[in-house]
């Protein structure tokens, strides 16, 4: 078992479609799994770690860091360095699972730390009059509990690859369903609010415009 196909965490760490920076970090991803499925453990992890930095300095000039893409990058350069030093064996035995593992975890903890991961795209795409709102915290609790569920299945599914050997399915093609899934919820779910948002910011904007 010396490779692991790898379907990426949600792209840029985004639960929303869309932006240049989840396509980007999208690339990231694929050409870190390509490399790796050739033996090339620490060149894919360099041009991953590359491509993020891309993201993190666009997402920096734009006071706009987000944690996933953190988290991303920081992997990345551990894989690099272990890979270098050690070898990278423990990423061809557990490459999905860590992937998986280590995103999982962080949304965890935003979760329960009060500050799901999700408000940080949300905030983009929602005007500043309803960030407060307690609707709009509670979309965003669901939406990171979603996602968080997403992460923690894929990450058993990483695992059950790595026991099995059955790396394309466990590994690359369940995962990737689950997380489009994952997308499509993300993208209809909201919607279901768009009235009480647009009721809740109609008296700040009518203000604002007096």
């Amino acid at each position: 078992m010396n490779n692991q196909t790898v379907a990426s965490p949600p792209a840029a760490g985004s639960p929303r479609q869309g932006s240049v920076a989840t396509n980007f970090g999208l690339v990231g991803w694929i050409i870190y799994g390509v490399l790796t499925a050739h033996g090339h453990w620490v060149g894919g992890a360099i041009a991953g770690l590359g491509v993020f930095a891309v993201i993190l300095a666009h997402e920096y000039s734009k006071d706009a860091v987000k944690l996933m893409d953190c988290v991303a990058a920081t992997f990345f350069a551990a894989a690099a360095t272990i890979s270098a030093i050690a070898g990278p064996w423990i990423f061809q035995h557990y490459n999905v699972f860590m992937i998986w593992g280590i995103f999982a975890v962080v949304a965890w903890i935003t979760l329960l730390s009060g500050r799901p991961f999700s408000l940080q795209y949300a905030r983009e795409q929602a005007p500043p009059e309803i960030w407060e709102h307690p609707l709009f915290m509670r979309l965003n609790v669901i939406l990171t509990a979603v996602w968080c569920g997403i992460l923690t299945v894929n990450s058993l599914f990483g695992f059950v690859a790595y026991l099995s050997g059955r790396l394309l399915s466990f590994g690359l093609l369940i995962p990737l369903t689950v997380m489009i899934l994952g997308f499509v919820f993300s993208a209809r779910y909201p919607k279901r609010f768009e009235a009480q948002f647009a009721a809740a910011a109609a008296p700040a904007r009518a203000e604002g415009a007096g």
